[in-house]
């Protein structure tokens, strides 16, 4: 009986494991056919329930309210999802304008089918609502008509995150029809099966607060542990690193003081209003890779490509790192402009145009597409289609902006025609004659321009110079380098001290050490802090809807522990320089996506903030265990006979359980508010989405840990060490694996 749930537990989670890599191969619908929606995987988990109750039972547990509440709530959830799988039904309701449906589209194992509606439903507009002076949509606006028995009818509005129900139906803005006269909606019946799965969540977030604070539990006695009293020593040395960037001649630009006046310009960018010194450092990471090229800033870069482009052309820049790219258009390593065109000026890379749109993707098709990339970003530059940054109203009084090169309509007053076709050459003709003072005059005219035809998708001046100091920061990269310094060197030393049994000399030798590594610590995370808070500030939202956000907020969220615990746990401040610096690592080198974006509708929701920000302190504590669990073995590696050593390893143990609690309490609750965001946004709670697939595993894997009860191997310290070690790779699957092998709805860019 005790053994039963346990090997359940175990090998649902291989099937589930398994099931999101069947789902890459043989797509979604053969796995929700044959796996998520077939009877045996209902019967797995009937199974697990049924047994884990009469277990429950059998140990009385049900004394312990709080535990026993927990347990309630798992099975109030399965309850939930029995129900919607069994009563529920889902499809789509496909409008068009004017016309009437009192049925929609249901998509079973046989195939489409459908449902009658208990209303007559007509579309009456559609509308797609963007971003300011953007083609970014910012919201999907279907306004529907209902028509009831008795003869009367209202009107009723449903967009993204803006469901309207209707007598146990609900219904969600899912798509459009592209000529913009239809309407897509979801259409959800599971009254019954909703309400029992949220009664399940609620109950699980009151019995895990209940878990942690209860004073008889389990967690509150390990914050009493004498080993604690004891703490965990640590020592280390503090170095900066920085980068020096050699000197060398560079083609002709503008002065750094033009330059970056030029740039303070707004310009139409990535769906996005934004100063032009943010396309001029996207433009520099593209071409060279690097935030900055030679001695020259990204706006000099830019603007010598933009205005001195006969003498940029002929720069050895544009690095080519595939040999075989560099055989086929006998190239070196760095090629410039010049170099993809023959002497009757054709284009090189013209015959391979087919091959490497549409080839398959070999090493060297990626190779030229990359290269045709920067020459495409350089001729748009150069003929000035970038640079939309002349905006004016049009008749529904909304701002369009234009570039130099842009096709104007006939009705535009001939003032402002002659104002965007002829700046750029009188800027141009300043710049030959070096009249910095006719050019900055320019510049100045430009940004009136911009202000008073701009209306509401115009930046403030404050928008302007947040966003200027944003991109000259550039915190990441700095900050990764010193975290991992400061923490490699503190980690080495701390294990240094307690492998010689920290004698008292070196005690008072570097008994300040600490304080000044929490310092630096407070310093690490105030820049951070400053850098999420000036994102946010720009974007207008809170930054957490991308691969490169998350990893961000992971990183703060790893400092804001370590500040939190680092009185009763120093080895923490070690952990925590370690892992911020490697979140940060990961953001900088993997290119994830640092450009500030518009959240695309479906995002627009405070669910999302919330949800993704629990879910990262989560995996901040986790991150913590696993740490706990390298330390604790290379301890025992390096000492295997030692009483000091095995207190330090059973302290750890400790502190490994200490963090494990609220970890897997968070990740639960971020499930849940997750499936509570899902359900308003897309009509369904759970969705077996790989990502949603392997944060249950995770879940469920990390659970097994505090079960020592009934698990006595959890009770040894060693072995617990490196369950965490082993249970944190799936983390790391949850949070990259998905993204990279498996993809899904909820993969990060």
């Amino acid at each position: 009986m005790k053994k039963i749930p346990f090997f359940l537990l175990i090998l649902i989670v291989v099937v589930l494991a398994a099931a999101t890599f069947i789902e890459k191969y043989e797509g979604r619908i053969f796995v929700e056919n044959h796996i998520y929606g077939s009877i045996w995987f209902v019967v797995f988990w009937g199974l697990l329930a049924i047994i884990s109750v009469l277990y429950i039972f059998k140990k009385k547990m049900q004394r312990n309210i709080p535990v026993f509440l927990l347990h309630l709530s798992f099975l109030i959830i399965l309850a939930g999802a029995l129900t919607t799988f069994l009563t529920a039904k889902r499809g789509m309701l496909h409008l068009r304008l004017g016309e009437k449906k009192s049925e929609f589209t249901v998509y079973d194992h046989d195939g489409e089918t459908y449902a009658p509606i208990p209303v007559v439903i007509s579309l009456d507009v559609f509308t797609i609502r963007n971003y300011a002076g953007t083609d970014a949509p910012a919201d999907f606006i279907s306004k529907i008509r209902i028509h009831e028995s008795s003869g009367n009818s209202f009107i009723e509005e449903v967009s993204m995150n803006r469901i309207f129900s209707y007598k146990g139906y609900r219904f969600y803005q899912s798509s459009y029809d592209n000529d913009g006269h239809g309407a897509w909606l979801s259409v959800n019946n599971d009254p019954w099966g909703i309400t029992i799965s949220y009664i399940g969540y609620f109950l699980l977030l009151a019995a895990m607060v209940w878990t942690l604070f209860s004073p008889k539990g389990r967690f509150q006695r390990l914050l009493k542990n004498p080993l604690l009293k004891k703490g965990v020593l640590f020592a280390g040395l503090s170095l900066l690193y920085f980068n020096s960037t050699a000197q060398t001649k560079s083609p002709c630009t503008l002065s750094q003081k033009e330059a970056a006046q030029f740039c303070t310009l707004q310009v139409l960018y990535n769906n996005r209003i934004t100063p032009l010194q943010t396309l001029a450092y996207d433009f520099t990471m593209k071409l060279t890779g690097e935030e900055k090229y030679k001695e020259y800033t990204p706006e000099q870069f830019f603007t010598g490509w933009l205005f001195y482009f006969e003498s940029w052309r002929q720069e050895p820049l544009l690095h080519i790192k595939n040999n075989d790219l560099q055989k086929l258009l006998e190239l070196n390593e760095y090629a410039s402009w010049n170099d993809f065109f023959n002497d009757d000026y054709s284009y090189k890379l013209q015959p391979y145009w087919m091959g490497m749109r549409m080839g398959k993707q070999s090493s060297l098709n990626r190779a030229i597409r990359e290269a045709d990339e920067k020459i495409q970003l350089i001729a748009m530059l150069r003929n000035k289609t970038l640079l939309q940054i002349f905006p004016i109203m049009d008749e529904q009084n909304e701002a369009i902006w234009y570039s130099p090169s842009s096709s104007l309509p006939n009705e535009f007053d001939e003032n402002n025609r002659l104002f965007i076709k002829g700046t750029f050459s009188l800027l141009q003709e300043y710049i030959d004659e070096n009249n910095c003072e006719q050019f900055l005059f320019i510049i100045d005219r430009i940004k009136t321009f911009q202000k008073n035809h701009g209306g509401i998708s115009a930046l403030s001046e404050s928008k302007i110079k947040a966003e200027l100091i944003y991109n000259r920061l550039s915190i990441p990269p700095i900050l990764f380098k010193v975290n991992l310094f400061l923490g490699l060197l503190s980690l080495i030393y701390f294990l240094h001290l307690l492998i010689r049994k920290g004698r008292n000399s070196e005690k008072k030798i570097f008994a300040l050490i600490p304080r000044i590594f929490f310092i630096l610590l407070c310093f690490s995370f105030f820049l951070l802090t400053f850098y999420i808070g000036l994102r946010g500030f720009i974007s207008g939202r809170l930054p957490m809807s991308n691969g490169y956000e998350t990893m961000i907020l992971l990183s703060w969220c790893i400092m804001l522990t370590t500040l939190i615990f680092h009185k009763k746990f120093g080895l923490i401040i070690s952990f925590g320089f370690l892992l911020s610096g490697f979140c940060l690592l990961v953001a900088s080198i993997g290119r994830m996506n640092p450009q500030i974006t518009h959240l695309v509708p479906v995002l627009s929701s405070p669910l999302l903030s919330l949800h993704v920000s629990v879910i990262m302190m989560s995996y901040a504590l986790l991150a913590f265990t696993f740490l706990n669990g390298v330390a604790a073995l290379l301890l025992r590696i390096f000492r295997k006979e030692d009483d000091f050593i095995g207190e330090q390893v059973e302290t750890l143990h400790i502190v490994s359980q200490l963090f494990l609690y609220p970890a897997l309490f968070l990740l639960g609750a971020g499930i849940f508010i997750g499936a509570i965001w899902a359900n308003i946004s897309w009509g369904r709670y759970w969705a077996w989405d790989p990502k949603e697939v392997w944060a249950l595993i995770t879940f469920l894997i990390y659970s097994l840990a505090l079960h020592s009860g009934s698990m006595q191997r959890f009770r040894k310290p060693l072995f617990l060490h490196g369950y965490m070690c082993f249970a944190f790779l799936t983390v790391i699957m949850t949070y990259l694996g998905v993204n990279y092998f498996l993809g899904g709805m909820h993969s990060y860019n």
